[in-house]
């Protein structure tokens, strides 16, 4: 099943844009943001959250039988 990933977009009363990626971890939301910003305009902060940390690597369980 493919893992879902959502970008919220935000534009706030001084016309500013605020984008959160949810559902990705490590700096692949960095490459997502700045595809999008690339149309948009210029990056003028981020902040990232602890996902950004996380490792990139699927997060499946495992089971062994012995």
């Amino acid at each position: 099943m493919p893992v879902k990933h959502e970008i919220e977009i935000v534009i706030n009363p001084e016309g500013e844009v605020e984008l959160e990626i949810k559902g990705m971890t490590g700096p692949s939301c960095v490459t997502e943001i700045e595809k999008f910003a690339s149309g948009v305009g210029e990056i003028k902060a981020m902040d990232k959250k602890s996902e950004f940390y996380q490792s990139t690597q699927s997060k499946s369980q495992t089971q062994r039988r012995t």
